[in-house]
């Protein structure tokens, strides 16, 4: 089911992403990455032994990673539920993380860090609008760092106001693909 709108109140503005979340498969391994290699402060690391809100047993650590924004990256680790596949590096299609530098030089010091650890980082990409480099934390979630090339403002304004024509045209292009796949996997 598609979702709809379901109110015709404007929703309130979002200011900003507080986390976003990953597991992790160790706490003290992911802590090296982030903190030591990305230099983002740990900022919390707390340790439950049940899911808050209710009764059900549950050892977890949440770990908090500090930008300079104040927002965090976060990650969970629950010792008692691994899953090989939770950790198996994927395609960025699936889950990136995209961080923004001020600099050209910044992004060219990640890459020079995340190689001196001795990680694989993919070459420079540029986007038209953005530089990226990219690399992978040790629970196989991609990293991006990005700075934004002097036209991004321009390019970003022009593609807003081709949102509504971009929509029509991928939704006609893709629907019969998406049709076909919800009907040959309807529950």
């Amino acid at each position: 089911m598609s979702p709809q709108a379901t109110s015709k109140e404007r929703a309130p503005k979002i200011l900003h992403t507080h986390h976003s979340a990953y597991r992790c498969f160790d706490a003290e391994e992911t802590r090296r990455f982030w903190e030591g290699i990305m230099g983002m402060e740990l900022a919390a690391a707390l340790s439950f032994d049940k899911i808050s809100g209710t009764d059900e047993k549950l050892d977890y650590m949440h770990l908090f990673f500090k930008m300079g924004d104040d927002n965090f990256v976060a990650f969970f680790d629950l010792p008692d539920h691994m899953r090989p596949e939770l950790f198996k590096i994927r395609s960025g299609f699936v889950r990136h993380i995209a961080f923004e530098v001020a600099t050209e030089a910044e992004l060219e010091t990640f890459a020079k860090r995340w190689r001196d650890a001795g990680l694989e980082v993919t070459s420079d990409l540029d986007h038209s609008f953005v530089r990226s480099v990219y690399t992978y934390d040790p629970n196989g979630i991609q990293v991006e760092i990005l700075w934004k090339e002097p036209k991004y403002g321009e390019i970003l304004a022009g593609a807003k106001g081709d949102v509504e024509r971009s929509m029509k045209a991928w939704n006609e292009k893709t629907k019969a693909r998406k049709d076909a796949y919800r009907k040959a996997h309807a529950a």
